[in-house]
């Protein structure tokens, strides 16, 4: 039973990255208790698992804290995004969940790699729909059609984080 436990807490992680990607959707805004959530859930997992690696569980939020400090200072994120990826940080680690059997560099380097692809999808998809939109008066169009709009990044983060659950074989 305690080996399926850090199985179930990866599901918890998974859901919350879905519900924040919901709440983005709507509100354009992340509750920090999904972000608490993911990193309680990691720590935990990690106390389940003989052999977990703290250092790179902990060094790579710690990398993304930095990384995210600086991309929320010029614009390219919103403090919800960061503390959702500095959540997920904690799951991927540096090397990934089991390095011995993933890709090299497949933890928090592949999960930023995959959130930018999906990142890029997404904002086609809304360059595409501000496009069909446009003859449309602005006040009548949800707030991510309309020109210049918010973008709900949290989406990217939670498809990319699926993504790399499947890459990896985390799952």
């Amino acid at each position: 039973m305690i080996a399926t436990l850090p199985a179930a807490l990866g599901l918890v992680a998974l859901i919350a990255v879905t519900i924040a990607a919901i709440c983005d959707l709507r509100r354009y805004e992340i509750p920090d208790s999904l972000s608490i959530v993911l990193l309680v859930t990691a720590l935990l997992a990690g106390a389940l698992t003989p052999g977990f690696d703290w250092v790179s569980h902990l060094g790579a939020p710690a990398l993304m804290f930095g990384i995210g400090l600086a991309a929320f200072h010029f614009g390219w994120f919103g403090g919800g995004d960061v503390k959702l990826l500095i959540g997920l940080a904690a799951w991927t680690g540096l090397g990934g969940l089991a390095p011995e059997r993933t890709p090299p560099l497949a933890g928090l380097p592949l999960l930023l790699a995959l959130v930018s692809v999906a990142g890029a999808g997404l904002a086609l998809l809304l360059l595409i729909g501000r496009r069909l939109a446009a003859a449309t008066p602005p006040e009548r169009l949800p707030p991510m059609l309309r020109p210049r709009g918010p973008v709900p990044y949290a989406v990217a983060i939670a498809a990319g984080s699926v993504w790399w659950v499947v890459v990896t074989g985390a799952g």
